[in-house]
């Protein structure tokens, strides 16, 4: 016969963990409420496969709805269908439990609604109140069980009326059903077992502190950890329980791994965890307008359904041109399709293996595009469900990783949830909310492993149930749990009383939950120590409410500890333990450098580089960031990513220029504006797909108002000068004296009349201030070095045309019309002045040393007469840390 220890928390784990005398029992478990409803329904023959909440909600929206109109919660239902039937589904629940009946006649409109509701929800899974409800009838014949006896771990009247109906039925069954009775369990003599009688029944007591009772709080969680650490490495106590409160103990099992020690291995369930988001992403790149940073995830994020070897191209066609339409995307299928053919050879089979594993990945990232409203059909949504849940079966199949089993199962859940609500289409937000309640559950961190330790950790302290050495209870915080308000009326109260199946008093959660606390207190014989951090540890809103119960006695029994403390001195005693601290030798942070020791082999590095435009702004704005960056090769770590709305709208801008402007005279004003008007539309689709998405409506607007009169604006720049176009996007490149060799790619190549050269970069800024200063200052080396290198020593004038403004901005010496601006020098001046301050810098560099530009002091380096010399804009620097601009924090 079965001996049968039952609490209401004892499924997340409980100490004891058997309920037997020796070290082993069996037939006397400590289950939860999970647990024993299988034993009972083992035994009864009643079992059956649980159903995850997501689809019984489902389910009773699908009902609600059926229910039909002039219901109390239309108009919720209308709003927001998802959250109003989840609602509705936990009172329905609680109903259940109460022990109502739906079929009887009730006056309540709001009782004769749900009664309705439960009518029509025919398809309803069972919850675990129903199935408490088929035991307490299957029990009322009184069957004979194996079980001798259930030891309540609460006090009978904290269990639902479900459970209480139920232990009656067990009752007459032939089971003893025999409450534990927490008692003191430490000697009156301490301070800890002072508390516990004063716990039980208020008794007088001496007041003083020995260690035995430590409320330690400390703003930083990741030191008190270390001290907790350092303080179970040193103990002696061989009886030791973790109450990890909210079930998470990553922090502190860090300290205890560094103190040598196993870790207690919980770890909170999160949604957030790799692969559990991959349902999720793939009905994102499913809906219109296309999503292309949820593309970029699903295709980066470590396992990817779709293969690193195509994942990748695609990924970088997505950060070059966000969209699934152009010819970046095409030319990524197209490389992605040979690479694939050529790995198969000319095996047959191999290259049926590559076509089907190439048709998988194109239904992966370029599904049907539904439309957000109207909804997508069910058989896309549920094709999408079995995609991920046959690659997360495969891969858990491969490498067992149980991320990807309960994704699996979570698209399974979707899956059934989505066949419930009973449509043809579904829209976006429905589907989210759908996915968002099946990701609740989330999943607990896999690489959180117990280890094997002489303490035990439990996620809640209502799993404690018997007496343990010493209790630390780490995360001493304040909770959320036992706020539970029921939602009936006194009338409705009234009505459900008379019918046979009362409601509880609001408070019984609060009670239970209440008394599970300070059961665990009970159950400590010789130390309890409370451990609340966080940075707002010291505030009266972060304490535990049973801090405030015991704050009479505590405040004249505790030792209170701020565990700051160990770091500022040099030992401290926790709950009557010294622990000793080692003070660690500091030193002074690096102060910041002007001037930095040139590398060996400089020169020659140099020498091999091909420079640009953008090289040279960066070397005649500071030495030492452009000789990390352009000859150390050293960058900023990055992930792919989605470029932002106003470069998006500067490669529509560059895209429209390349496509009207061709090589040849160019078109009419308004010819040019029409063009633009009708190549925007799906060129946003093909390269800047994000201005679909509603977050960025005013880039969107300002892309259709601001880019066609843009293309206008240029073409009649061109008519004004009389220029013919003659390359647009031209790459090119040359050789200087002492082998400077220079590349660039020129947005817009023209001649004029006399068949000189005409430069126009096109640029999408909003203030036109930066490059007007460039022009009047003499320092617009974007220009010169294109000059240079495209017209040689023969005659050429360029300009700046500025989009955003439609304005052609030029040097008023080159006599274009356009934007005139008085500059300090001629373009080729300008050349003149790089190669000299270049050739200058590069002396300083090969004798004193590479100069930190931007610092105060640095121009005390540098030749006092350089012709030119750009700002450096230290803000923006990668390297800003390194000559300590910035420091490390």
């Amino acid at each position: 016969m079965m001996d049968i220890i039952f609490g209401l928390w004892a499924d997340g784990g409980a100490l004891p963990e058997q309920g037997g005398d020796g070290p082993g029992a069996l037939g006397s478990p400590v289950v939860g409420p999970d647990g024993l409803l299988e034993i009972l329904e083992t035994v009864c023959g009643l079992g059956a496969p649980s159903v995850p909440n997501v689809v019984r909600v489902a389910a009773y929206q699908a009902a609600l709805e059926a229910a039909g109109p002039q219901r109390f919660w239309s108009r919720s239902l209308e709003a927001d269908g998802w959250a109003t039937a989840r609602i509705l589904l936990g009172w329905r629940d609680t109903l259940v439990d109460m022990g109502w009946n739906a079929g009887a006649a009730w006056r309540s409109p709001r009782l004769t609604d749900l009664a309705a509701a439960e009518a029509a929800a025919t398809e309803l899974p069972l919850a675990a109140c129903d199935r408490v409800a088929a035991l307490a009838h299957h029990l009322s014949a009184g069957r004979p069980l194996p079980i001798a006896r259930i030891r309540l771990i609460e006090a009978r009247p904290h269990y639902s009326p479900g459970w209480r109906r139920l232990f009656d039925r067990l009752e007459a069954c032939g089971v003893s059903l025999i409450p534990i009775e927490p008692a003191p369990q430490a000697k009156t003599g301490i301070a800890l077992g002072r508390l516990q009688r004063w716990m039980q029944n208020g008794a007088p007591f001496q007041e003083g502190s020995d260690g035995s009772v430590t409320l330690a709080t400390c703003a930083s969680t990741a030191l008190a950890a270390e001290v907790v650490g350092q303080w179970l490495a040193i103990s002696d106590e061989p009886d030791i329980l973790i109450i990890a409160q909210e079930g998470d103990t990553h922090l502190l099992d860090e300290a205890l791994a560094a103190a040598g020690l196993p870790r207690a291995g919980r770890s909170r369930a999160s949604a957030h965890r790799g692969a559990l988001q991959t349902l999720l992403l793939a009905f994102k790149v499913a809906w219109a307008p296309f999503e292309p940073r949820a593309l970029l995830e699903l295709l980066l994020f470590p396992g990817s359904p779709v293969a690193q070897r195509a994942g990748g191209r695609l990924a970088a066609a997505i950060e070059d041109a966000p969209g699934r339409q152009g010819p970046r995307w095409q030319a990524a299928w197209e490389r992605i399709m040979t690479h694939e053919i050529e790995r198969a050879g000319d095996d047959a089979a191999e290259k049926h293996k590559a076509e089907a594993r190439i048709a998988r990945w194109r239904s992966w990232v370029e599904p049907e595009p539904a439309d957000p409203v109207a909804g997508m059909p069910l058989a896309d949504a549920l094709a999408i469900c079995d995609r991920v849940t046959s690659w997360a079966t495969a891969r858990h199949a491969q490498d067992e990783d149980p991320l990807y089993r309960a994704t699996a199962s979570i698209a399974a859940d979707v899956r059934r949830a989505l066949i419930a609500l009973g449509r043809d289409r579904l829209p976006r937000a429905l589907v989210e909310r759908v996915i968002d309640q099946a990701l609740d559950i989330g999943h607990d961190n896999p690489l959180a492993i117990a280890e094997a330790s002489s303490w035990r950790c439990v996620s809640h302290p209502g799993g404690v149930w018997n007496a343990t050495g010493t209790i630390i209870w780490w995360n001493f915080r304040s909770t959320g749990e036992a706020l539970v308000r029921q939602p009936w009326t006194e009338a409705e109260r009234r009505e459900l009383a008379a019918a046979g199946s009362p409601a509880d008093a609001d408070t019984i959660a609060a009670s239970a939950a209440s008394a599970a606390w300070e059961r665990a207190v009970m159950h400590a014989r010789s130390r309890l120590i409370l451990v609340n951090a966080g940075l707002d540890a010291e505030e009266e809103e972060a304490q535990h409410p049973l801090a405030h119960r015991l704050a009479p006695a505590t405040k004249l029994l505790a030792h209170r500890l701020r565990l700051e403390r160990a770091i500022e001195t040099s030992d401290i005693d926790l709950a009557g333990t010294a622990l000793g601290r080692e003070r660690l030798e500091t030193r002074a942070l690096p102060k910041t450098r002007t001037i930095w020791p040139t590398p060996d082999r400089h020169g020659d590095k140099v020498a091999a580089l091909e420079h640009s435009a953008t090289s040279f702004e960066s070397g005649l704005a500071c030495q030492l960031m452009w000789a990390l960056k352009h000859v150390a090769k050293l960058r900023r770590g990055r992930v792919r990513s989605v470029p932002d709305a106003n470069q998006l709208l500067g490669n529509l801008a560059h895209a429209l220029a390349q496509e009207i402007f061709q090589p040849g005279a160019p078109p009419e004003a308004g010819a040019a504006e029409a063009v633009a008007s009708g190549r925007l539309e799906a060129l946003i689709d093909e390269m800047a797909a994000p201005l679909r998405l509603p977050e960025y409506a005013a880039q969107l607007a300002l892309a259709r108002r601001r880019l066609p009169p843009a293309m206008r604006a240029l073409s009649r720049t061109l008519h004004d000068n009389g220029l013919v176009v003659e390359a647009s996007e031209f790459q090119t490149s040359a050789l200087f004296d002492a082998a400077l060799a220079v590349r660039g790619a020129i947005d817009l190549v023209a001649r004029d009349a006399a068949g000189h050269h005409v430069i126009i970069d096109l640029k999408w800024t909003r203030r036109p201030a930066k490059r007007l200063d460039e022009l009047a200052g003499g320092k617009a080396v974007q220009l010169a070095t294109y000059g240079a290198m495209l017209a040689d020593d023969r005659p050429y004038r360029a300009g700046y045309f500025l989009l955003n403004q439609r304005q052609f901005a030029t040097l008023a010496a080159n006599g274009l019309i356009g934007r005139p601006v008085e500059g300090v020098r001629s373009l080729p001046d300008t050349w003149a002045a790089i190669r000299d301050s270049w050739g200058r810098l590069a002396h300083v560099a090969n004798g004193s040393g590479l100069v930190a530009g931007g610092l105060e002091g640095s121009a005390d380096h540098l030749p006092a007469d350089l012709p030119i010399l750009l700002e450096a804009n230290c803000r923006w620097c990668d390297y800003q840390t390194i000559c300590r601009t910035r420091g490390l924090a």
